[in-house]
């Protein structure tokens, strides 16, 4: 059986990158693999911590705007250039001494040349994996043409490193896209065969019920059990549309419609009154969202709009942990909490929170 290294910026959280990640995990394992991870922020899971795998630091989000928006935060492109070696060099570093330590001989690079938040990630991991010449199954979630916010490759520096390693050909590694659109796409763009594999669900797994550790999150975030708790379960990220879901609770708030509530009631026979609210709640990542705009405008607008939301991404995780005061959720804690579930996304690769809800 096989040491394998799954490598990605970020594990154990909410994203949908790492929800898959412990999906896989869980396969490889129950198929005799020792599987170790290896990222920028573990979040709970136990793993090799690299920093400078974070794609939220400082220097990482200068290369990578440099790299995709604008060439505007160095004196010229040798400057730029200088900064993303240095930086994966060290990570290369780092990063062969992750594959020494724990006899890695397959590794498993999540994201990390697709659509590519940290270049200096993309260089090091393959001028390592080209050296060792170690098997790779490279999995490919969203391509970095694919980015909502738009792509401008900013230099000839920028171009290349997109044109060699976004993501690389060699041929011990493999590709695998989660849907046929990237499939065809990256064979017309770079002449890249792939397998698709869809994210994963386990339909026989066990239920999202309400328990004696999920029974109190209502109360915890301020919800009463005639209000109307709306989930958008999501990253807080523009391509997810979530001022659409404002605009929905919105609408749902207007007087028209809260007299036909109170007059019906709610689908469970919960009773609607004066006193009820429809509240928007939010347990995403929002520290994705690089800038923090998009966080900022659609809180401007709940204010605006006068509705109620709750964002709570600190007492929600990828599994629970802790106990009394210091509780920590599930993200799957929420969904037994909520309902109706909102998905407005102008794009999804997959779309795993339509199967989850």
């Amino acid at each position: 059986m096989s040491s394998i290294g799954i490598i990605h910026f970020v594990v154990g959280g909410t994203d949908g990158v790492s929800l898959e990640i412990e999906k896989w995990r869980y396969v490889l394992e129950k198929m005799g693999h020792n599987v170790h991870l290896c990222a920028g922020d573990l979040g709970k899971v136990e793993g090799v911590l690299i920093d400078e795998l974070y794609h939220r630091r400082p220097d990482i989000r200068r290369v990578n705007s440099n790299t995709f928006v604008a060439l505007n935060d160095y004196l010229n492109e040798r400057a730029y250039q200088t900064e993303l070696d240095q930086i994966a060099s060290i990570l290369e570093k780092k990063l062969d001494d992750f594959i020494e330590q724990y006899g890695i001989d397959f590794v498993i690079p999540q994201n990390v040349w697709a659509n590519s938040v940290s270049p200096p990630a993309t260089l090091a991991l393959a001028r390592l994996v080209k050296k060792r010449e170690i098997p790779c199954l490279a999995h490919h979630h969203d391509f970095y043409w694919e980015r909502t916010d738009g792509v401008a490759l900013t230099s000839g520096k920028a171009i290349e490193l997109a044109d060699k390693y976004m993501p690389p050909r060699a041929p011990f590694i493999q590709h695998v896209v989660i849907n046929s659109l990237a499939q065809h796409e990256l064979v017309a763009r770079k002449g890249i065969p792939s397998t698709v594999i869809p994210n994963v669900f386990d339909f026989s797994g066990s239920g999202w019920n309400v328990d004696e550790f999920n029974q109190d999150l209502r109360h915890r975030i301020d919800v009463r059990k005639n209000d109307v708790l709306i989930l958008q379960a999501t990253r807080i990220v523009p391509k997810k549309g979530i001022e659409l879901a404002i605009d929905l609770v919105t609408e749902l708030n207007k007087p028209h419609r809260r007299a036909r509530l109170e007059e019906h009631g709610l689908f469970d026979g919960r009773t609607f009154d004066e006193s009820s609210r429809i509240i928007l709640v939010l347990p995403g990542i929002t520290k994705d969202e690089i800038t923090g705009a998009y966080v900022e405008k659609l809180k401007t607008k709940i204010e605006r709009n006068r509705i109620e939301a709750r964002f709570i991404e600190d007492q929600v995780d990828g599994v629970r942990h802790g106990t009394s005061d210091q509780k920590t959720y599930s993200l799957w804690d929420t969904y037994t909490a909520a309902d109706m579930v909102t998905y407005p996304s102008f794009w999804e690769g997959w779309g795993n929170q339509f199967l989850e809800a």
